[in-house]
């Protein structure tokens, strides 16, 4: 055997040893997220915003697109919503491109950015998430800042540590105005430290494990509470520290939290999201810290934590306004204060990632050749620029900040689309800003509170729309099955994620207001009576596509919902709650109680005169389109195999390149 084969093997050998493994794997879990963003759309499509689905996306095309929509549709011809499956289709592709790690060039995942933004646009209501805005935020740095440019995929070069500091610092943004929204809403539930009380059963789709979590000891969950507090605000600042070890310390805290919710809720990619946003947290190039120097970052990294939950929390004994002694912990920060804190934190924020972007980029070009610094200076430049349009929301978020002189550059347009949450790939976040479903009990303080530590009891009342129909002419009231969102007291939450079912995700948000402020929800309503394959089909009443069942009347009644507990001392200082038994020792025959409140919507028929001036208020067509779409069950089949074929795709690619470093691993040894 040669000495140049003996050489090339020894060269790959060493690069699998290259820390730029992370670069590349960070650029292929985009991927994934970008695939299951786009197939998750593909199969509710034609329900929700084709032209058979409850939001018609049409009329968005040509208002939003207007230069597109003439060029595909009034000079070609081509039918909107197969131009938007097209679009679906193409980007399923490339992310599969994508994370199988054959091509990763920047122009790729701009071209990802650029096809759900507009599937994003088409999706109208039903796609205004934040997560759907942070992938889009967050796939726009990685093409920009992190994927390469000059090679179709990243060559294990080392870690791309400039671009990485814009990831670390989106993730830093979110996961502090997450913390400190909280703050400002002065949430009773925040203050008190008792929110996780009511998360587990008042969340939008509650996982498999939520009803289990619910039963837990109140220090317990408000020792959760606190721990939240911690990891969102103290700890985010620890990704963007300076050295690897604080900034790893600081990632595996948020994937910890992470993990915790991805088990008791259904947050589609959100989660998946803000854990790949982790790994650049995680680069370390080139540079190995000592044993001694890593031992003392954690020590003052610790202390750090340490000094935070001082000065956040009090615990111990405490007396309430009836002079009775209570051990618990006390959140002590309020508004004031936490906006005069990070009022001063937020510029040297900014400020010290930008010198961070630049001391690391000069390092990286020290012993160059000409050509690769002059394209890492540019790099520092992009990436700069990035951090500085990044951070604009975070100058919005209090009052008493300062703002830099640089705003002015910028549009009040911009600024104000910014604010809102609707800026052109620049953010704000607040996550779990209020806790919903708290009853009455929990937010009036008249009588002497009885729950748990001298606080008011948790009293949960979960709003929750069910719809009821009348079948075939039948004056039997029977209630209409969906998919994932709570409906029969007996069914067990389902795991979804990282699936999101947008109609069931908004039906919880139209059970906190109004129908007058829910259009969609009319128009489903219309679909169900003139039994609209598409739209139907988002549901579970197989009956109803098929057409063998007739809806002669709907009518929407509005309960109110609570996870039964098991029997404690602490559950039965709860007024209400309904107390269950296990069977087996581990199902509980009842999972929800619920309690009727009034109509939501009253009874309505296909001719009904409310259903026909509500169809006319919101400028909705009534009945259903010629030529249907095809409705979600036949999506359904068409993305598993649209799902094995990426698979086989990526794990084909992985094998190969197993198989090749084994190869070359053998003949080393050889």
């Amino acid at each position: 055997m040669s000495f140049d084969v003996l050489n090339n093997a020894s060269e790959l050998l060493d690069r699998r040893q290259n820390p730029g493994r992370l670069t590349s794997m960070y650029l292929k879990s985009m991927g994934y997220l970008y695939l299951v963003a786009f197939l998750s759309y593909f199969v509710q499509y034609p329900g929700l915003s084709s032209r058979s689905g409850l939001i018609p996306s049409e009329e968005i095309f040509r208002g939003s697109f207007p230069q597109l929509y003439k060029a595909v549709v009034v000079r070609k011809g081509h039918d909107a919503d197969m131009f938007a499956d097209a679009v679906t289709i193409a980007g399923a592709f490339l992310s599969t491109l994508a994370a199988a790690g054959i091509v990763q060039h920047g122009l790729l995942y701009l071209s990802l950015v650029a096809a759900y933004n507009f599937l994003y646009t088409l999706g109208s209501d039903f796609y205004s998430f934040q997560w759907d805005i942070l992938l889009l935020e967050a796939g726009f740095l990685t093409g920009v800042c992190i994927a390469p440019w000059t090679k179709l995929k990243w060559q294990f070069e080392g870690e791309n540590e400039v671009g990485g500091w814009n990831i670390r610092f989106l993730l830093f943004k979110l996961m502090l105005m997450s913390g400190v929204v909280k703050i400002q809403a002065n949430c009773p539930t925040w203050k008190n430290l008792t929110a996780l009380e009511f998360h587990f059963a008042t969340q939008c789709l509650p996982g498999p494990l939520a009803w289990y979590a619910h039963q837990m000891h109140p220090l317990l969950l408000r020792l959760g509470v606190a721990a939240t507090f911690v990891i969102e605000m103290p700890a985010a600042l620890l990704l963007i520290a300076p050295t690897h070890t604080l900034r790893k310390i600081g990632a595996q805290l948020q994937i910890f939290l992470q993990i915790l919710i991805i088990l008791t809720g259904n947050y589609n990619f959100f989660n998946l999201l803000t854990m790949a946003m982790c790994i650049p947290c995680m680069m370390a190039g080139d540079r190995e810290s000592s044993r001694r120097w890593t031992i003392m970052q954690r020590l003052c990294c610790a202390a750090f934590l340490a000094a935070c939950c001082l000065d956040m929390f009090a615990w111990g004994t405490f007396e309430d306004a009836w002079n009775r002694e209570f051990y618990k912990i006390r959140f002590k920060m309020d508004t004031k204060k936490c906006e005069e804190l990070f009022g001063k934190a937020i510029p040297v924020a900014v400020q010290g990632t930008l010198l961070f972007v630049m001391v690391t980029g000069i390092s990286s070009a020290v012993g160059s050749t000409r050509t690769l610094r002059l394209c890492t200076s540019i790099r520092v430049v992009v990436c700069c620029a990035c951090i500085i349009f990044t951070a604009l929301p975070l100058y919005q978020l209090t009052p008493n900040l300062k703002k830099p002189a640089f705003l002015d550059i910028f549009d009040a347009k911009i600024l104000r689309r910014i604010e809102r949450g609707r800026g052109p790939f620049s953010n704000g976040y607040g996550l779990f800003r209020r806790m919903t479903g708290v009853g009455e009990k929990s937010a009036a303080n008249v009588t002497e509170p009885s729950g748990w530590a001298g606080v008011d009891p948790s009293v949960v009342a979960r709003p929750e729309i069910i719809l009821e129909a009348q079948i075939n002419g039948s004056s039997e009231w029977r209630e209409l099955s969906f998919r994932w969102k709570p409906g029969r007291p007996d069914a067990m939450p389902l795991q979804v994620a990282p699936h999101q079912p947008r109609l069931d995700w908004l039906m919880w948000f139209a059970a906190l207001g109004q129908i007058g402020h829910n259009p969609w929800l009319v128009a489903f309503i219309d679909k169900l009576l003139h039994g609209c394959p598409a739209a139907v089909d988002l549901i579970n009443e197989p009956g109803i596509v098929s057409g063998k069942q007739n809806v002669t009347l709907v009518r929407a009644i509005l309960y109110h919902y609570d996870f039964t507990r098991v029997d404690t001392e602490w559950s039965r200082r709860i007024p209400g709650v309904e107390m269950t038994t296990m069977i087996n020792g581990v199902r509980p025959a009842n999972v929800w109680s619920r309690r009727r409140l009034w109509q939501y919507v009253t009874p309505l028929g296909a001719d009904s005169a409310p259903l026909k001036m509500s169809l006319r208020q919101f400028r909705i067509r009534s009945g259903c389109s010629d030529g249907e779409s095809q409705s979600y069950r036949s999506r359904t089949r068409e993305t598993w195999t649209m799902i094995c074929a990426a698979l086989f795709v990526c794990l084909s690619t992985e094998w190969r390149r197993f198989s090749s470093r084994r190869q070359v691993a053998k003949l080393k040894i050889h």
